[in-house]
């Protein structure tokens, strides 16, 4: 498998769409990203602004000077602005036989037109019967063949009416109905589920088709490459930047830097785990119900996003033993009080909870730890208490420190220990917290080494 695939489409200066999108999400795919600027467009999430289209011998130039080096896996074409750049793009296509995907674009997802009216009859008549598959959405649908999309059934019409030009199929992204997508070919059709994720849509369409060109680069049939496009679209979305004061920009990195992230989250608690159990001195930290270990990802949403051990940390002996192993989603306890922590500071993504005990709290006071409590007495009715202990303490500590400096506007950095002296049928429980789960686990084993040696019972 050749690794290039090329864009033709136009620049956006958000970086949200158009070719930028693109090769995004090209190597977010495994792919190497080529480009043929087809257009310079001066926008940002809230619309275009100027469009500044580029001389077609300088389209095609471009074209010929990246296939005069590499051979190309597919192809996809976007934002073509006028007659003559689509006539250009089509003559081009029309000589390589590469596998083509067009994306239709008309306008931005912003506001602003991005096609002439007059280039749209030469991108039904050269360039749509090139494609292996068109992917318009509901309204380039309806520009293209004349059909009024509504639903399933005129979606299907325009479908085969688009066949009917010449392309080997089509897709009518349906981001504007209820969120399926329709793909038609010549033998049947398929609906490919979806449902609208929560998150910003700029670039959306591009970020789509340019999936579905390399997942056709991998040699995928056009029903599995559909749904694995499409399942990457919704992931870019719902993992959108915030970036502007308009729809966000999709992510088509986003998932792939999760992924990462999320292996070096396991790692990191896997190298604390292993500090603690190779310290005898932490044997004395742990409480009764066990003690655990975790650390969030950056973007951490709920007790999936957070790493722990398995089954907790316990006395076993004369030492501690691991229960089980480190994954994600394995201590709601600890997630809880790391998701509000985070709250307050995305950077506090560690924690681990220890015994309570005077002799625990004079040595985090010996060495310097800031700490800050809550009273479960306190605790509202159907809260929960790690969510709102957290919360309290952190409230209690922040005001405590504007009121020293006397000004609400100081920055407060957080507590590094939260600590409660329990309640009814609740173990008292100190929380380390930190910005990485090696970090929390040395200050633990420095605890736990200058802890006071135990009083041996008089006979």
């Amino acid at each position: 498998m050749v690794n290039l695939l090329l864009t033709v489409g136009g620049s956006d200066s958000s970086g949200g769409a158009g070719i930028q999108a693109d090769i995004k999400t090209f190597a977010a795919l495994g792919f190497h990203g080529a480009s043929a600027v087809t257009a310079v467009t001066a926008q940002n999430t809230r619309g275009v602004a100027e469009v500044y289209t580029l001389p077609p011998g300088a389209v095609a130039a471009q074209m010929e000077a990246v296939v005069e080096d590499s051979a190309i896996s597919a192809a996809k074409t976007g934002m073509l602005s006028t007659a003559d750049v689509v006539y250009e793009v089509s003559l081009f296509f029309e000589g390589e036989g590469i596998p083509l995907v067009v994306d239709p674009v008309m306008e931005a997802e912003a506001g602003g037109r991005l096609l002439d009216s007059s280039a749209l009859s030469l991108l039904r008549g050269r360039l749509i019967p090139l494609a292996r598959v068109i992917t318009p959405n509901i309204f380039e649908a309806e520009a293209i063949t004349g059909i009024e999309v509504s639903d399933e059934r005129s979606a299907l019409e325009a479908g085969y009416a688009i066949l009917d030009l010449g392309a080997e199929a089509a897709v009518v992204t349906g981001g504007h109905l209820q969120g399926d997508d329709l793909l038609v070919t010549p033998e049947a059709h398929f609906v490919v589920k979806g449902r609208r994720e929560a998150g910003g849509n700029h670039g959306v369409g591009c970020t789509y088709s340019a999936a579905l060109t390399a997942f056709l680069a991998r040699g995928w049939s056009l029903e599995k490459a559909a749904a694995a496009a499409k399942s990457f679209a919704a992931s870019s979305v719902k993992r959108s930047m915030d970036v502007g004061r308009g729809p966000s920009p999709v992510n088509p990195l986003g998932e792939a830097l999760e992924g990462a992230e999320r292996f070096t989250v396991l790692m990191e608690v896997e190298r604390g785990v292993d500090i603690l159990l190779q310290e005898p001195a932490v044997l004395r930290l742990i409480p009764e119900v066990g003690s655990n270990l975790g650390m969030a990802i950056s973007t951490a949403r709920g007790p999936e996003d957070v790493a722990a051990v398995e089954g907790r940390l316990v006395r076993a002996g004369s030492r501690v033993k691991a229960c089980g192993s480190v994954r994600f989603g394995a201590s709601g306890h600890v997630a809880r009080i790391l998701l509000s922590a985070m709250t307050f500071d995305p950077e506090v993504r560690a924690g681990m909870n220890i015994r309570f005990g005077d002799d625990v709290l004079g040595v985090i006071r010996v060495l310097g730890l800031s700490s800050s409590h809550f009273s479960r007495e306190d605790e509202p009715e159907a809260s929960k208490t790690m969510s709102w202990g957290t919360e309290e303490a952190m409230r209690i500590y922040i005001s405590a420190v504007r009121s020293a400096a006397g000004s609400s506007r100081t920055a407060a950095p957080l507590p590094e220990v939260i600590w409660d002296r329990g309640g009814w049928g609740k173990e008292p429980m100190v929380r380390l917290l930190g910005t990485s789960a090696e970090e929390v686990a040395q200050v633990a084993v420095e605890i736990a080494r200058n802890l006071p040696p135990r009083r041996e019972p008089i006979n």
